[in-house]
């Protein structure tokens, strides 16, 4: 094949491959190259900084392709509920993911669809709600806790700290008391193991799986480029650290007095197990893992995120930091401890938090959804199983909704009288049938961790001509750039 051929076949090609990207009815978007889709526009860059502009360019509703494989971008309050809620049962799906399917056998409620899903998750509820997942019995285990960070805190304050270790570890230990019914201390080495690996496989598994998904073979490739190997080895320490509790929890197991999540599901599992049709046995020792690993996952990253994204904030924005500690001095002292009673009483620290949940958004893709079936929405074709992106950052830096939506303003969700106010537009933990199971829990840890470190500490930047950039990374969910931070004792500053 001559040179001239060879152009012809290359300009047939791709009229034909725009041609069938264009007539099909499916939501406009980017150029996409063949073979590759979008990556090579998204390479190196943060994808919710093109989203915004790839939003004005092509509307609410715009498509991207990674690899030959469509994802539909969402955008905006009124479209984002159209689908969640309105046409929930026909966007509720999740897509499938050959690496997430590989880590979690299909199993658990984050990834998964269908009637096993709706089945595992209503369990999951009824055993967090009868464990006081939520409500004031639970805040003990939250407030222990947080006396240890202070602890821990206070042990550091001669020197620069990085606080994401100290932040995942504790707030591991909330989920450990919950699911386990005992925290471990923070010098056990395999419990800081497996809350480092969850904690580092957030940063990787969202493009590893990604990519994965787009190009099979990439696993097959000799080193560790997704990090992939690395991932899975971490799956395997987690399921020896979870075997052992496994054991120990079965042969102790009182059905008439369960002590925790784990106990409450192996009840369950002991009933299901006399149903006469053992088809209908959805409840088994590796759903329960998986189970396990969507509550650390999902409860312990994204709190200690969002604390860090806090701190971090009170580093760029002062005299936010002093307005929060005037509120808790005024109401609770140096000494009283904070306690879930006094967030009406505290309503600037509430605030404080709500606009870092905003401002910061830990998890601004959400997770990925998909279509159970083809549907015709605003005017587009989505054909079944596409994968579809829920573009929280769309709302939150929307200046229709929130004015000046780059600035830190904890005055925005105070009203006249200086009480908190949220708007419907404010949906952190997003809505519809995938709402976070764990949000009221999250709220609480935010709330008595952060008031409390306040309290105690001011966190000042190790160089204030230069504090630590606000840009972050965006894995499975968004965290801060390792950062440093000084931090002296109230007490002191109080004396100075």
């Amino acid at each position: 094949m001559d040179g001239t051929s060879i152009l012809v076949f290359c300009v047939v090609f791709l009229l034909c491959y725009y041609a069938l990207r264009t007539t099909n009815n499916i939501p406009t978007g980017p150029v996409s190259v063949p073979l590759l889709g979008n990556i090579p526009q998204l390479a190196g860059r943060n994808p919710l900084i093109l989203f915004r502009k790839w939003r004005k360019q092509y509307g609410d509703v715009f498509s991207v392709y990674m690899g030959s494989q469509l994802l539909v971008v969402l955008n905006g309050y009124t479209i984002i509920k159209e689908a969640l809620v309105t046409r929930g049962t026909v966007f509720s799906d999740r897509p499938h993911n050959f690496m997430l399917d590989k880590i979690k056998d299909g199993e658990g409620v984050i990834f998964t669809s269908g009637a096993s899903w709706k089945k595992q998750r209503k369990l999951a509820v009824n055993c967090l709600q009868e464990l006081g997942f939520g409500r004031s019995s639970f805040e003990v285990c939250i407030a222990d806790e947080a006396k240890i960070l202070i602890e821990l805190i206070e042990q550091n304050t001669d020197a620069a700290l990085n606080l994401k270790d100290i932040l995942t570890t504790c707030v591991s230990n909330v989920m450990c008391g919950l699911v386990f019914g005992r925290r471990f201390s923070h010098e056990d080495k395999q419990f800081l193991e497996v809350a480092a690996n969850f904690s580092e496989d957030a940063k990787y598994i969202g493009h590893a799986s990604i990519l994965m998904n787009c190009f099979p073979f990439l696993q097959y490739l000799p080193g560790d480029l997704l990090r992939t190997k690395t991932i899975m080895e971490h799956k395997k320490v987690f399921d020896k650290f979870y075997e052992d509790l496994y054991e120990s929890h079965q042969s102790t197991l009182d059905v008439n007095c369960p002590r925790d999540f784990m106990d409450l599901y192996l009840t369950e599992m002991e009933k299901d197990s006399t149903l006469p049709n053992k088809e209908e046995n959805t409840y088994s020792k590796n759903q329960l893992k998986a189970l396990v690993g969507d509550l650390f996952g999902a409860g312990t990253e994204t709190t200690s995120t969002t604390l860090l994204w806090a701190i971090l904030y009170l580093l760029h924005y002062p005299d936010v930091q002093e307005k929060c500690f005037d509120e808790i001095q005024m109401v609770l002292g140096l000494e009283r401890f904070p306690s879930l009673d006094d967030r009406s009483h505290l309503p600037y620290c509430e605030a404080t938090i709500l606009e870092t949940l905003r401002i910061a958004a830990v998890v601004p893709l959400a997770v990925p959804h998909a279509t159970a079936r083809d549907v015709y929405f605003r005017g587009f074709r989505i054909p079944k199983e596409s994968s579809i992106l829920i573009n929280l950052d769309s709302i939150f830096h929307d200046s229709d909704i929130f004015k000046d939506p780059g600035v830190f303003s904890p005055e925005r969700f105070l009203d006249s009288s200086g009480q908190v106010m949220k708007p419907n537009e404010f949906i952190p933990f997003s809505f519809g049938r995938r709402v976070c199971i764990g949000e009221k829990v999250a709220q609480m840890e935010l709330f008595i961790f952060l008031t409390s470190m306040i309290q105690k500490f001011q966190f000042l930047p190790v160089d204030p001509c230069h504090p630590p950039d606000l840009e972050g990374n965006l894995g499975f969910v968004y965290t801060p750039k390792c950062f440093q931070v000084h931090i002296v004792r109230r007490q002191d500053v109080k004396s100075n």
